[in-house]
């Protein structure tokens, strides 16, 4: 059979073709018997035509014929000139798409050729490329900040920390801290022509939630670039804390001094010897804290302790801490000797990596080394990282029933100090203390996945909730799908697309309180980090020409009316030779 024919209803084929052979014989028997075999050739072709046609009708041959195949040039942000041009001059016919104006594209399996130019597509376009022959070339690297980095849920009295950074800067290039209110708090100025980290800061004084602006002027005063970004600002919580300190170290001592500093309430257990105990008090009355039970447990919100403390507690003492962190929501944060973590029993629930480094640069803090224990946090399914330095998790918690276990492995963190590095101790233990602390209870709680919101392109949330079936709607009232997590029944996932700009809202149907407010930022808003993070996701998701060496085709129908007249003939023939 030829390679370029095919048939459409090819599970009938055997069918037919027995339906055919029998055909055959019946009608052949028929004219052998009435008319013998005068002009017995002629009938035998005319019976072969009118049932072939008929078999042709039902199986539908069809022609293989080659697809016509497109040639595309799509035009992203940042493109290089040079490269359009040298492209056209090649490829003639090739249709060119410019994706920053309209960011539809168009049906691409059949292409023989795609070239991507410049900053790339955006991730929720990139799935249309999967398995096609891409060629990427990126394009310029654009001027501007291309990293940032910040929290943006933060406490009244806390500072705000903004580091960055920002490529290819024009001497003179000033950049501005504006606060909500726009009055300049912060700056800093480019003198080199260099890529440049920069750190921006200033003091949160109210509660609420804030649209700051960080401003580009040149060497003249002059405007180039106003970015948002919003902060949000809760009122400060004074925590109560106990620490169990199995012998005395210098990251305690400073630590108890910077947790009273900030106003926590404060119990101090230092052991002395076997049995023996000294008590310190911080913004608290003196007490009597003796063996732990829940009843002089249950007023703290945070446990810090070391691990040999936790192995030194009875299995009352154990039983009793399980049990508040597990029902009451208790955060217990471990510290000590890592090669410990691993025999702790219940509390064993972290997972080590032996490293030879003893020092790391935290993603956080890129301008400070602090030393750590030779090991890494595995990540493991649950893990939530608070610390990380690259690809190695340094500090982490891990949901135990209502409550949190956390550690970290950064150790003689109290030299930050000394080195007059305040700011950067103070963050790091605020971090850890807040992520740990028991939460208040609350029916539901909100996480932006999306790092900035844009008008019209997706934006992903997550949901944590002891309601089942949770329902979110936006502003306008419009219900969003949930997608519920395969192992974690409790957290569902979803996503919508914005369609103004400014703050937005989202709500849960169930409890009008459950509300989470996220602002959504115009399209000229940070073009230069979108373009540089675009830029780089392209050069990953396309690493390489994908070469299309097949050609690909396609069935074409024969027209079944070719195979009806045919089948007139046949019969009209068998009609018309008796009469000869």
């Amino acid at each position: 059979m030829d390679n370029n024919i095919t048939f459409l209803n090819s599970t009938w084929f055997w069918p037919v073709l027995m339906c055919w052979l029998l055909l055959m014989l019946v009608f052949v028997w028929k004219e052998v018997s009435q008319s013998g075999k005068k002009r017995l050739i002629l009938k035998v072709f005319l019976i072969f035509l009118a049932v072939s046609s008929l078999a042709l009708i039902a199986i539908k041959p069809a022609i293989l014929k080659e697809i016509k195949e497109e040639s595309y040039l799509i035009l992203t942000e940042n493109f290089k000139q040079k490269q359009l041009d040298s492209l056209k001059n090649k490829y003639r016919k090739i249709e060119v798409i410019d994706y920053r104006k309209n960011k539809v594209l168009p049906t691409l399996g059949n292409s023989k050729e795609i070239f991507v130019l410049g900053s790339g597509i955006r991730d929720y376009d990139r799935w249309q490329f999967e398995d096609l022959p891409v060629t990427y070339l990126p394009g310029e690297t654009p001027s501007g900040i291309v990293k940032l980095n910040f929290k943006q849920q933060k406490q009244v009295g806390d500072k705000l920390e903004l580091r960055g950074e920002f490529l290819a800067p024009k001497p003179g290039t000033q950049l501005v801290l504006k606060d909500a209110g726009g009055i300049s708090v912060d700056s800093i100025v480019f003198t080199l022509e260099e890529n440049t980290n920069f750190k921006l800061s200033t003091d949160l004084k109210a509660a609420g939630d804030y649209v700051f602006n960080i401003v580009e002027k040149d060497s003249l005063g002059e405007i180039l670039n106003r970015n948002p970004f919003t902060v949000k600002v809760d009122k400060k919580e004074n925590l109560r804390i106990l620490i169990l300190n199995s012998y005395p170290t210098f990251e305690i001592k400073y630590l108890k001094n910077f947790l009273a500093e900030s106003g926590h309430e404060l119990v101090v257990k230092n052991r002395i010897t076997t049995g023996r105990f000294k008590f310190e008090f911080f913004n608290t009355k003196r007490g009597n804290l003796g063996r732990l039970q829940q009843s002089n447990l249950e007023d703290f919100e945070l446990l810090i302790l070391d691990s040999g403390a936790l192995r030194n507690l009875s299995s009352a003492e154990r039983n009793a801490l399980q049990n508040l962190v597990r029902e009451a929501g208790l955060g217990v944060l471990i510290l000590g000797e890592a090669n410990i973590l691993n025999s702790l029993g219940d509390f064993s629930v972290f997972a080590l990596q032996r490293v030879s480094a003893t020092e790391a640069v935290l993603d956080d803090f890129p301008e400070i080394a602090i030393g750590k224990q030779p090991y890494q946090l595995k990540p493991k399914f649950g893990l939530e990282e608070i610390h990380r330095s690259n690809s190695s998790i340094l500090s982490a918690y891990k949901r135990f029933g209502q409550g949190r276990i956390g550690t970290t492995l950064l150790e003689s963190t109290w030299q930050l100090q000394l080195e007059g590095k305040q700011e950067s101790y103070q963050q790091i233990w605020s971090e850890l203390v807040e992520q740990i602390s028991k939460r208040e209870s609350v029916i539901a709680s909100w996480h932006q996945e999306t790092g900035f919101a844009f008008k019209d392109e997706p934006f992903q949330f997550q949901l944590r909730t002891s309601v089942e079936n949770p329902r979110v709607r936006d502003k306008n009232n419009y219900l969003i799908p949930l997608k519920q997590d395969l192992n974690n029944s409790e957290l569902w996932t979803g996503k919508t697309y914005p369609r103004e700009t400014g703050w937005e809202q989202l709500k849960m149907e169930q409890d009008s309180a459950s509300v989470f407010n996220y602002y959504v930022y115009k399209d000229n808003d940070w073009q230069a980090i979108k373009s540089y993070q675009t830029l780089q996701e392209n050069n990953r998701f396309f690493p390489q020409k994908i070469s299309k060496d097949s050609v690909e085709k396609t069935p074409v129908a024969i027209n079944p009316l070719w195979f009806f007249g045919l089948f007139l003939i046949g019969m009209g023939g068998l009609w018309l030779e008796p009469k000869l």
